[in-house]
């Protein structure tokens, strides 16, 4: 099994970003470290690679089809575990990443993110998807074809909503909650960044995330995180609680930070995430055309 996300599970609160932080074991030549496949009806955005380097290691990335899409063609010039390589690469159907090593490598470390998406139509005529007969009809409706010829692209913020910060940074020396956080009526709450100090060696500590209902968002180890002085971004939403956890597997203190936003649940909110709507929030809702707008993605 690879080190990829398993994105139909994790995902709730759309669009969210996710990172995968495991060593990984690595054979002489090619191998395969992570594959997405089978994520509808999500839209997946790789993104936030980061490698410790290493001589004459090789990455590559292959993406609903086209192979090599991105390249490091030597690991020993990477930015780190401590930074990111700058990447934006959209899989509607599968992406696979592979590391090409010169020797055999145990725990080798890297970590990277995804972003997911549900698609809007404005987010499939940018990824050039096919769209049904009433999609195309709300594109013109909108005239988004005019407006995708105007705009400059820019990429999600996934720090978006989020009105108040808060950090947690604390030092434990056996396995404890390191945040347990009641979510506001009203309110949402954003899982924003993950650091740690590094351990000598793998599998030493586990930072976990749940939300709501589901458990193990994120199983990073701390082998693979960046250190205190920057921090893996992510977005985790929650809406009824968020847990962090460090289950320590080795003696010895383990320093971690974790930030997190909070910010209003908005009526576009709701309508995205399906949520159920006051009498009055569905009077708006339909007022403003907002079940549509945020079909459509302008919303």
């Amino acid at each position: 099994m690879g080190t990829e996300i398993d994105i139909r599970r994790v995902t709730k609160y759309p669009p969210e970003a996710f990172v995968s932080a495991s060593p990984t074991d690595l054979s002489a030549g090619d191998n395969k470290v992570a594959e997405y496949v089978g994520f509808s009806p999500y839209v997946l955005v790789l993104q936030g690679l980061s490698f410790s380097r290493y001589s004459g290691l090789k990455f590559t990335v292959d993406a609903d089809g086209l192979s090599g899409v991105e390249r490091i063609d030597d690991a020993s010039s990477a930015r780190g575990l401590d930074h990111e390589e700058s990447i934006k690469i959209p899989a509607t159907r599968i992406a696979t990443l592979r590391m090409n090593a010169p020797a055999t490598v145990t725990g080798y470390q890297w970590r990277h993110r995804v972003v997911v998406f549900r698609p809007t139509v404005l987010l499939k005529m940018q990824l050039g998807l096919q769209l049904t007969d009433e999609e195309r009809a709300l594109a013109e409706k909108y005239g988004l074809p005019g407006l995708l010829s105007l705009a400059k692209p820019t990429p999600y913020d996934i720090r978006e909503g989020i009105e108040e910060w808060r950090t947690v940074a604390v030092s434990l020396a056996s396995s404890g909650t390191i945040l347990r956080l009641p979510v506001p009526s009203g309110k949402k709450v954003v899982l924003a960044g993950v650091s740690a100090v590094r351990p000598s060696s793998p599998a030493s500590a586990y930072l976990s995330v749940s939300r709501d209902d589901v458990d193990d968002v994120l199983d990073l180890d701390l082998y693979c995180l960046p250190s205190l002085e920057w921090e893996a971004p992510v977005r985790v939403v929650s809406l009824e609680k968020l847990t962090v956890d460090l289950d320590v597997k080795t003696s010895g203190t383990y320093n971690v930070r974790v930030t997190y936003g909070i910010g209003r649940l908005t009526l576009p909110d709701k309508v995205r995430w399906g949520l159920d709507l006051t009498a009055d929030e569905r009077k708006i809702a339909e007022e403003e055309g907002l079940f549509e707008r945020v079909r459509v993605g302008i919303s």
